[in-house]
């Protein structure tokens, strides 16, 4: 396949963030407060079995904790707004209380700029 220069243009540094959160809507109102408030428009969430990620592991000896659902939001931003969008998951997600999950950062080679069309009905 070949790559015209007009295709490698929309190609940028970004970072990736992605949370593992409780399985109790807390991802669903992130994504909301993320594009309503931060204008992300590169994120989404899906199930995940987690073990230990959001409770203490405790087994018997020789045995693996059970795995509980949860939901893994993954984010993508350019690096200007990567520590923003950070602490805003941070927050507005409650990571911090007891059970909440946890959050990440990595840096992505790049990804491709995705903007909505204007117009588009919010929900």
């Amino acid at each position: 396949m070949t790559v015209n220069s007009s295709e490698t243009a929309a190609f940028e540094p970004a970072r990736r963030i992605r949370a593992i959160l409780p399985d109790d809507g807390s991802d669903r109102r992130l994504l909301e407060g993320l594009w309503r408030d931060k204008g992300v428009t590169r994120a989404d969430t899906v199930p995940v079995r987690a073990v230990a990620a959001l409770l203490e592991a405790r087994t018997r000896r020789g045995r693996l904790p059970e795995p509980v659902l949860a939901r893994l939001v993954t984010v993508i931003v350019s690096p200007a707004e990567a520590d923003g969008v950070f602490d805003y998951i941070y927050a507005t997600a409650r990571v911090g209380r007891p059970g909440g999950g946890t959050v990440l950062m990595d840096r992505l080679s790049g990804a491709t700029v995705y903007k909505l069309p204007p117009g588009l009905p919010e929900h």
